[in-house]
């Protein structure tokens, strides 16, 4: 496949705003009023959640689109039909039958962003396949993100931290004034557990539109934590009375699980689907660096971008190790949090290998920089600076290696690993 156009109009521009979304819809015939949308934001978790609800509802019979973002290794995965990555012929024709009316906005001087166009593809894509439910992954926020020009029969939010300040506004009340954006008059509203501020501003926006809501609260039933064979961790948890087998291991992910179910139940009321085969579906969920595994590498992936990714990140491995240290191969944007996300690993640290990968484009911090924040909370904790490629060329080594920091990063290892196996 061939996106050099889309590629060139930048893949990191940020222009909040839904006029030019609407816009391309509308001359698109509006495809979006065909569907049936389950909206997710949040500022971790959310691709976690919708995961789970894709997984769920396929286990049930239903015919799911999934869009997410950001890709990790190629365009195509941001877009699911019925649990596996689209192929390049559906991609290209919906892809081609959105080109045709972005070039002809641009020269209008309309043209839309990278994630404005990517998501009217995936609107496109997912009504030319007549999938019963779209889970729908917002970006940025919610109530100016390119998602949120649809009506969808549930809205869901995972959790609220303080991110992309620059756009969302400084104060939990202020991010999650932005992510209640995506709440709808009459539409429920599931959302995990939050912070008083936080949740204080989506219980007002939820009461405005008569938005029934549902709360969800941490996680506290009994688990159980064990590996496999190949040593890919699992864990059993307790959802809606069913005890389910999570492939997907850490802290967040029984959260996030436990939010996915509180939403699925929502719906199995509405549509008459059997919740308990849904919950059990959730055996067969799959999203790449959380808390992913890879065994020939003695490896694991996870992409915890921010200080509460990377605490989730560190009482996770706990669970896994209680008194174990790990190998870290981590770098992060410029503009993240590094100093908060190193207070939380570097006590497990045995060693840190700080990358300066390829970012395309976007600012990167240095190496040299996260090692002298190290400092501050582990100094006599060993650290290098290296190249993504060469780090991953020494796997395995002995005892485990955690790969973190960055979605953009995973993604590249991932390639990088993928290359290799196919070499």
């Amino acid at each position: 496949m061939n996106f050099d156009w889309l590629d060139s109009v930048g893949f990191f521009t940020i222009d909040l705003g839904l006029d030019r979304v609407y816009e391309l819809l509308k001359r698109l015939g509006n495809p979006e009023r065909n569907l049936k949308f389950l909206h997710v934001a949040g500022s971790n978790g959310k691709g976690s959640v919708c995961t789970f609800l894709e997984t769920g509802l396929r286990g049930c019979g239903y015919s799911t689109g999934f869009y997410s973002s950001p890709h990790l290794v190629s365009l195509a995965e941001r877009y699911r039909l019925n649990g596996k990555i689209v192929d390049n012929a559906s991609l290209e024709v919906a892809a081609d039958k959105v080109r045709a009316v972005v070039e002809t906005m641009r020269s209008e001087g309309k043209g839309p962003t990278y994630f404005e166009i990517t998501t009217v593809i995936a609107i496109v894509l997912f009504a030319q396949k007549q999938v019963d439910f779209a889970i729908w992954e917002t970006g940025l926020g919610g109530r100016l993100d390119a998602t949120n020009v649809v009506i969808p029969e549930l809205s869901v939010i995972t959790g609220i931290s303080l991110e992309h300040t620059d756009y969302l506004g400084s104060t939990l009340a202020a991010i999650a004034k932005e992510k209640a954006g995506i709440i709808k008059n009459g539409v429920p509203v599931v959302c995990g557990p939050l912070k008083p501020e936080a949740l204080a501003v989506i219980r007002e926006t939820a009461a405005a539109h008569k938005a029934p809501l549902i709360e969800v609260m941490p996680y506290d039933a009994d688990f159980h934590i064990f590996r496999q064979p190949d040593g890919s961790p699992r864990q059993e948890l307790t959802l809606e009375g069913e005890r389910v087998l999570l492939p997907l291991p850490g802290v967040y992910q029984r959260n996030n699980a436990k939010v996915a179910a509180a939403a699925l139940a929502v719906l199995a009321r509405k549509y008459g689907f059997e919740l308990p085969v849904a919950l059990h579906a959730l055996e067969q969920a799959e999203w790449p660096a959380r808390m992913q595994f890879i065994p020939s590498r003695n490896l694991l992936i996870d992409g915890a971008h921010n200080p509460e990714g990377a605490e989730a990140l560190s009482l996770s491995l706990r669970e896994l190790s209680p008194n174990g240290k790990f190998h870290f191969i981590a770098g992060c944007f410029a503009d993240k949090n590094a100093e908060e996300v190193l207070r939380f690993l570097a006590p497990l640290a045995l060693d840190f290998q700080f990358i300066n990968f390829d970012g395309s484009g976007r600012a990167v911090c240095p190496p040299e920089q996260l090692s002298g924040l190290l400092a501050k909370y582990a100094p006599d904790c060993p650290s290098e600076c290296r190249s993504l490629e060469s780090a991953i060329a020494d796997l395995p080594r002995p005892g485990l290696t955690v790969l973190t920091g960055s979605l953009h990063m995973c993604g590249e290892a991932l390639a990088l690993l993928q290359q290799d196996r196919q070499t």
